[in-house]
């Protein structure tokens, strides 16, 4: 949001910091928000709402009309969020407990039934601040959480609201 303060200083405010700063008009460019994105050369990072070129954000997947895919997040917003990947070695275990493709599996959160690899995707879950394997669980809960920050208040919000 901007807001004129003279001819020469306006008042910016900072989504991402919910911050205002004062900053000369000259060194403001005009954005039309609706022309960023993976179709466009530059994105506004979902986390810190800054326009960065596209290739500052990591490839998410494809799909037949942008080709390309990518995170919402850049890649510095990426890393605070990941925080910490699984463990390497718990991770090698885990994969010899991984529910097989065509196998029976009930997601212990959700307590969704579904075909392993057939009617739902199944992931190793890990805690991101100690790396640590929790359990397989499915995709969409998995997807759940980390839209739910991993453990912030924002699950404790959601069930409040509900």
């Amino acid at each position: 949001m901007l807001k004129a303060l003279d001819n020469d200083t306006a008042t910016v405010w900072l989504i991402g910091k919910n911050e205002t700063w004062d900053v000369p008009v000259s060194s403001l460019a005009v954005v039309d928000v609706f022309k960023t994105g993976d179709n466009y050369d530059d994105k506004i990072c979902n986390k810190c709402y800054r326009l960065l070129p596209v290739n500052s954000y990591a490839k998410n997947q494809s799909n037949k009309v942008t080709k390309i895919l990518r995170r919402p997040s850049c890649l510095d917003c990426r890393t605070d969020i990941d925080k910490r990947p699984p463990k390497t070695k718990q991770a090698r275990e885990a994969e010899k407990q991984r529910p097989k493709r065509g196998t029976a599996f009930r997601c212990p959160i959700c307590d969704k039934r579904c075909i392993v690899g057939v009617t739902a995707r199944i992931v190793a879950d890990h805690n991101h601040h100690t790396g640590n394997i929790r359990d397989f669980i499915c995709d969409s809960c998995n997807t759940g959480l980390g839209r739910f920050k991993n453990g912030k208040d924002c699950l404790k919000n959601a069930m409040e609201y509900l």
